[in-house]
């Protein structure tokens, strides 16, 4: 991947940083978002100490002016935007009929609004000129979830919105293929140590109950939890030459986990 140019949304922590680490390993200048700065900068120091090259540029996936400066940044500091990895996302669980219209616009909005947002704002620099040579494709990877495939119970919104992002990654797929602008999801299942899916914490309601944990993860036929890293190996395949002629694809990334469930 040298001399492409990564942003990655929500890059701070989890799977997004485990993405924008090994995006600039494989050789790419990384834009680090993150809603919180001050862990944009630690995330983007980070990969620096690593090797890498990457910068922070803070802010809201649906927050356009936030949106105009991550692009910005892109294009201030390294030229062009080659990659985007929209991964930006949060949760807010309920069940559906206790579910409020703030739990589930907050969710909808950041994980599906916010990556229609990227896309349609980062399209003039991805389809860039007309000079591009023939075979320098851009790449949209999208954040999906085996919970917008099959469903979750108590999820509802996070479900939705993920099924969301799938519909809206094949029909971009369609719109930019001409362009030469890959787009494809991975849709990851049970991920170990992240904020969403670490222990629960009460003070954040981010997380779950260790009871359902230990279930989920008895559950999974190869044997162990995923990890960051396996998500970001996924999505630097998808973010490379290698994958030029996958377009409109989603990933299922669960170690077997839901074809045990289908049975």
């Amino acid at each position: 991947m040298d001399n492409r140019v990564a942003l990655v949304t929500g890059a701070g922590r989890g799977i997004g940083l485990a993405v924008a680490t090994r995006l600039a390993r494989d050789g790419a200048a990384v834009v680090v978002n993150d809603l919180d700065g001050d862990v944009a900068e630690e995330a983007a120091a980070a990969i620096a100490a690593d090797g890498g090259q990457a910068i922070a540029s803070p802010g809201s996936v649906v927050d356009h002016d936030d949106i105009d400066a991550m692009l910005n940044t892109a294009q201030d500091s390294f030229g062009s935007l080659d990659i985007l990895v929209n991964n930006a996302g949060i949760t807010a669980d309920a069940m559906a009929h206790n579910m409020t219209d703030e739990q589930w616009s907050l969710v909808c909005d950041v994980a599906l609004t916010g990556t229609f947002n990227l896309c349609r704002a980062a399209f003039p620099l991805l389809r860039g000129s007309r000079d591009n040579p023939p075979g320098h494709h851009r790449k949209v990877v999208n954040m999906a979830s085996i919970n917008g495939i099959y469903g979750i119970a108590g999820n509802v919104n996070y479900s939705a919105a993920k099924g969301g992002v799938i519909a809206l990654t094949k029909s971009l797929a369609r719109e930019w293929a001409r362009h030469r602008i890959n787009v494809n999801a991975v849709a990851p299942g049970y991920i170990a140590g992240t904020r969403l899916t670490g222990a629960r914490d009460d003070s954040t309601g981010l997380g779950i109950p260790e009871a359902i944990i230990e279930r989920i993860e008895a559950q999974i036929p190869i044997g162990r939890a995923g990890t960051p890293e396996d998500v970001a190996g996924a999505c630097a395949w998808l973010a490379s030459p290698d994958s030029d002629y996958a377009t409109g694809q989603v990933i299922e990334l669960h170690g077997g986990r839901e074809m045990v469930e289908l049975l």
